[in-house]
């Protein structure tokens, strides 16, 4: 099979349930059960090739992803739609837990993280990032949809906007006020009419709260 370029969606992933451990453990580890839909390897088609889930105390995001810690024995992926479920064992069980999950192609091409559901699901104070951020957008190159992260520390105002190479605007992607906490902006590469637009490079630009961003993303056919 030959190497392209794609995309897969990322994962939904759902905690079902948990089992405690047993009374008197000097290290309280827990077991918690996750659910989630499978991706393929091009949008909804296909078959991935592997799964990366981790955890952590914090909220994940594609900027803390890397360094949060990897949960092994993980199924291969099914066929795209397909239900899967997994128990990670002996996880830290007295603290509050946040899991994602990543799927990787053949070609090496990583999708966005899935939702982060967190562990127990009664936690009531969830902390927010302490940073502003919007990430370049991916896939890039993209065929379908292209995908921006953002943190906010705060409530903000968000703005993004894209702008053929001649400075042209073609597309108010996103306009108005978001919550405090993480988020994901996506564009399906259509202007403000919803025609299509042509292969080329366009340019994002981005503007959150009092900080503001310029990235580029390539589209192809």
């Amino acid at each position: 099979m030959s190497l392209r370029t794609l995309f897969m969606p990322a994962a939904s992933a759902v905690v079902l349930a948990m089992t405690a451990w047993p009374a008197g453990a000097t290290s309280p580890t827990v077991s918690v059960t996750l659910q989630w839909t499978t991706p393929g390897d091009d949008g909804m088609v296909g078959r991935a090739t592997r799964y990366d889930m981790r955890y952590s105390m914090i909220p994940i995001t594609e900027l803390n992803f890397a360094t949060s810690t990897s949960v092994s024995g993980l199924p291969s992926p099914a066929g795209a739609g397909t239900t899967q479920t997994f128990t990670a064992t002996n996880v830290p069980g007295d603290v509050a837990l946040f899991f994602a999950l990543k799927t990787v192609d053949e070609a090496g091409n990583w999708s966005p993280i899935s939702n982060v559901v967190v562990h127990p699901s009664q936690t009531a104070d969830v902390p927010l990032p302490s940073e502003i951020s919007f990430s370049t957008p991916y896939p890039n190159p993209v065929r379908q949809v292209a995908h921006m992260s953002y943190t906010l520390p705060r409530p903000a105002t968000v703005r993004v906007d894209a702008f053929d190479v001649s400075g042209r605007h073609v597309r108010t992607i996103a306009a108005g006020f978001r919550d405090a906490g993480t988020g994901q902006i996506d564009w399906n590469l259509r202007d403000d009419d919803g025609r299509p637009l042509g292969a080329g490079v366009y340019l994002i630009r981005a503007q959150l709260a009092d900080r503001s961003w310029t990235r580029r993303v390539v589209a192809v056919k």
